[in-house]
């Protein structure tokens, strides 16, 4: 057998499969290749058909298991040499665990092995190699137990051969190898054989571990054929174990790297097969990383080799040059950014995903297109300047504004355009704080008229701070500006009479009673017949009256004395006074020039005027106070029914928190059933039999007792609280009446009064129908009863209810006829059923001799319009006998009997009913 003649040695990377993936070849064309994609069994069968088979099954049975292997087979070399190759495979684990793959190598033993046998087979070689190899060459009893040791064991582990002797192999070793040494040994002895060559560690006098391989073979006594021993001949493989160590490390981090990174990553050899592809790169280009190791790239993608890429990839390994370039790739859709690096093996190639930041690019570049569009169409000013405040770019509507052209403006200082210069904050790139928005300017037009501008605007800096440039938006607020100087005016001065308002007169008073001067009085002025004169003669004539109240009212001031006009007929004057008889003669000067008569479309008015005063102290220290208290004080002089003024008294002021307690109290009283009913029968004027019953709204309070409906109603109606207190009033009328007149067999009349804001709502008919429907009270048994002045208010919409209301079948009746302005023509446009008579008729009866014939005028009257009348507050049997002579109707009052609980009227039914019944 020729021996070798050279160190034969390859190092090589398969997949999981065991094929071929990468080989570094350093011993020539001794042994076949071991190219890329050809499978390692495939290739043992192939270098010797013998010895190879067997290996390559034990190979083959390894790598599915995914199981490390060391095997030496017999190779005949090219150049007819037989080499013993040592065939070395470390898995690799993957991410799921299973074996990713082979890293191994191909070493050439033939040398050693040789050596080692020639010993064996001599006894002075066998010396000869003991005492000068340096290999560890042992001979050790069936005990286990070291017989002989070579002197080179001073040199690798340290121990002098004389102090291993006598002493058991296994000692030496590590202890995790111990066990496994003396087992292997034991069944050596036995004649079981074991592995040919064995890995341990041997433990060196420095306490440290040597890697060594040992080669075992038994030793048997040629005449008896007995085992006497095994001799142990062993190599130091530390450096070899550490470099092997070191480049697997290597390759595990190589490949670490490799699978951590975000990019994609393969490589191909000159061939253009694939010899590494990461787990990143299978997921970018969506193809199996296992099925493409080891196949050209040209196959894995079959639009690769003609598109730029694949030119891009042939000129690099042509020329050896790297490239960077960004494409995209079909079969994904997706964008990739490529670094290709060109080596003597072939390319490597990184690439990653940059589809989001194309799309982005895509976005952005749409964006400022559109962001471009938009500020040339914006009807907003668009300006941009560098940090010398040159005009650097300006939209359309920013022309327009200012008059120049986009070319007059480009390079112009943006001083030029403002009225100020630069001098604000406004489109001044070197003013402090110069970001801002809502910054207002003027704009000088080179027509040379003035613009009112609003400007919001942001500055750029660099790193340092540094101005950049200054973008603005301008909006043209002339108009603006002209409407909130019209609305200035608006909102601080009347605009009938030119007086100022409420609004200017607050900020006014506030300045006079911080100037802790003289004491600060204010008159509440309110005319005592507007009402009249609006209502018989027309908005139109009221209007002129009331702007001739104010020039009377400013005729009359006192220098630094001011008028104001709160709304409707109502006035107020601030004065500086130094007491009460100051502001007496204010208000006497203005009782006198109202007392005048007023002139207006040719007709005489005559007005007059009630006034309240209130002077500042410690009771009235704001301006909300002296108007309460003028107000309080005004409605003590409108008390006394003639032109007159009143000063504010420290007892109106309970007064005035009553009215406040009421105020708090009415919202709840109706939830808290705090109201009731009381009942005022009516009669038949000549049988004195009972007709009806008028329902009377009383409210008895916890705290403030008995409350007034003189006191209460008007605050109610005042505060919107009407509304929901007239509807419980009429739902509790309507079921009262019902249960009565069933009970007591009896069609009682139930009249319910309804206040003037129940009139103006829509709902009212509506309204009625409902409580009529759900209580069962009859429609013709039901009599509303409307005052005339809530009548006369909107006499359209008047009619318009009434008329709803008639459809329903209830009765309507005029109240407390003859005590408002009212004209008797209404009477004709009201679809009214009865007519009442107020009780102040009756009471003047007796001091005018003519008071009889006028009663009786008026019920005649009534009876001619086809209306019944009923009297109200009848106390005396003259006036009962005035009634008859002139055929009322009917009459309700104290004579007959006062209004009372509901208990009380049904005792009083009792006394009434149980004779003749009366339809």
């Amino acid at each position: 057998m020729s021996q070798p003649t050279s160190f034969i040695a390859c190092i090589w990377t398969t997949d999981p499969r065991g094929a071929c993936t990468s080989a570094v070849d350093r011993g020539g064309d001794a042994l076949p290749p071991f190219a890329p994609g050809l499978l390692l069994t495939d290739w043992l069968r192939g270098a010797d058909p013998a010895d190879g088979r067997s290996i390559a099954l034990l190979v083959a049975d390894a790598v599915a298991r995914g199981a490390p292997f060391h095997h030496e087979v017999e190779l005949p070399g090219a150049d007819g040499v037989v080499r013993r190759i040592a065939v070395s495979g470390l898995p690799h684990p993957g991410a799921d665990g299973r074996c990713d793959g082979y890293s191994g190598a191909f070493i050439d033993v033939s040398a050693p092995r040789a050596l080692l046998d020639r010993a064996l087979r001599s006894e002075a070689q066998h010396r000869l190699i003991v005492d000068n190899s340096m290999d560890l060459i042992a001979h050790c009893g069936v005990d286990g137990r070291y017989i002989h040791v070579s002197p080179s064991y001073r040199t690798v582990v340290g121990w002098e051969p004389h102090e291993m002797v006598g002493q058991l192999v296994a000692a030496f070793l590590h202890p995790d190898d111990q066990a496994p040494a003396a087992q292997a040994l034991a069944q050596l002895f036995t004649g079981v054989g074991m592995r040919d060559v064995v890995e341990v560690r041997k433990r060196h006098r420095d306490g440290t571990y040597v890697e060594i391989e040992t080669k075992v073979r038994k030793v048997v006594d040629p005449a008896s054929g007995a085992i006497t021993g095994a001799v142990l001949v062993s190599r130091d493989i530390t450096e070899r174990q550490r470099a092997r160590r070191a480049l697997e490390g290597a390759h595990a981090q190589v490949r670490t790297i490799l699978e951590s990174i975000e990019d994609g990553f393969f490589s191909v050899n000159r061939k253009w097969e694939i010899t590494y592809a990461n787990s990143r790169a299978a997921t970018l280009v969506g193809v199996p990383r296992g099925s493409s190791i080891g196949r050209p790239l040209w196959s894995v993608s079959d639009a690769l080799y003609g598109s730029e890429v694949g030119r891009i990839y042939r000129r690099a390994m042509e020329t050896g040059e790297n490239a960077s370039f960004e494409t995209f790739y079909a079969p994904t859709g997706m964008w990739y950014s490529e670094r290709v690096y060109a080596h003597d093996d072939g390319l490597s190639v990184f690439f990653h995903d940059i589809t989001d930041r194309v799309q982005r690019d895509h976005l952005v570049r749409d964006s400022e297109r559109r962001l471009r569009d938009m500020i040339a169409m914006t009807p907003t000013g668009y300006l941009l300047l560098d940090a010398d405040g040159i005009v650097r770019e300006a939209n359309p509507a920013l022309c327009q504004l200012s008059g120049y052209a986009r070319e007059e403006l480009i390079g112009a200082d943006v001083a030029t355009i403002l009225t100020d210069g630069a001098a604000g904050p406004a489109l001044n790139v070197r003013a402090a704080g110069g970001q801002g928005h809502a910054l207002e300017t003027v704009i000088r037009h080179r027509a040379g008229d003035a613009v009112y501008a609003l400007v919001n605007q942001s500055i750029t800096r660099d790193t340092d701070g540094g101005i950049l440039a200054l973008t603005a938006f301008i909006t043209d607020i002339t108009e603006r500006k002209r409407a909130e100087a019209r609305l200035e005016q608006l909102a601080t001065r009347d605009v009938l009479t030119g007086l100022p308002n409420r609004a200017w007169l607050n900020g006014h008073l506030k300045a006079m009673l911080g100037e802790g001067g003289a004491a600060t009085t204010v008159l509440f002025i309110d005319l005592n017949r507007f009402k009249e004169v609006n209502d018989s003669l027309g908005h139109a004539v009221g209007d002129v009256l009331l702007q001739h109240v104010a020039t009377r009212l400013q005729a009359c001031m006192r220098p630094g004395d001011v008028v104001a006009r709160l709304g409707g007929d109502e006035f107020v004057v601030a004065a500086h006074c130094a007491g009460r008889d100051d502001a007496a003669a204010i208000a006497r000067s203005v009782l006198a020039a109202l007392a005048a008569p007023f002139h207006a479309d040719g007709l005489e008015m005559h007005v007059g005027a009630s006034i309240g005063i209130s002077l500042s102290g410690s009771e009235a220290g704001t301006p909300e106070l002296l108007f309460q208290n003028a107000d309080t004080a005004m409605y003590k002089a409108k008390a006394r029914g003639e032109s007159a003024f009143q000063f504010f008294e420290r007892e109106m002021g309970a007064e005035a928190l009553r009215r406040l307690q009421i105020e708090a109290a009415l919202r709840r009283a109706l939830e808290l059933g705090q109201f009731e009913l009381h009942y005022q029968p009516r009669v038949d004027v000549r049988t004195l039999r009972l007709r009806g019953v008028e329902a009377l709204l009383r409210w008895q309070h916890p705290e403030l007792g008995r409350v007034g409906p003189f006191e209460f109603i008007p605050i109610a109606e005042e505060r919107g609280h009407i509304e929901a207190i007239g509807l419980w009033v009429l739902e509790e009328a309507c079921r009262v009446g019902r249960r009565l007149s069933e009970q007591y067999a009896f069609p009682l009349h139930v009249s319910v009064n309804v206040s003037a804001r129940q009139l103006r709502s829509l709902d009212l008919a509506g309204d009625v129908a409902r409580v009529l429907r759900e209580t069962g009270f009859p429609a013709r048994a039901l009599e509303l009863e409307l005052t005339e002045s809530a009548l006369i208010e909107d006499i359209e919409q008047s009619v318009d209810v009434l008329r709803r209301l008639k459809a329903l079948g209830v009765k309507l009746a005029l109240d407390d006829f003859g005590t408002g302005y009212s004209s008797l023509s209404y009477l004709k446009r009201f679809p009214v059923d009865v007519m009442k008579l107020d009780r102040s008729f009756f009471l003047e009866q007796s001091q005018d001799a003519n008071g009889d014939q006028f009663v009786a005028a008026l019920v005649h009257m009534a009876h001619a319009l086809g209306l019944k009348v009923v009297a109200e507050g009848i106390e005396t049997e003259d006036v009962m006998e005035t009634l008859r002579d002139c055929r009322c109707d009917e009459a309700q009052g104290y004579l007959f009997a006062r209004p009372m609980a509901l208990a009380d009227f049904e005792k009083y039914l009792q006394c009434e009913l149980p004779g003749e019944r009366v339809a």
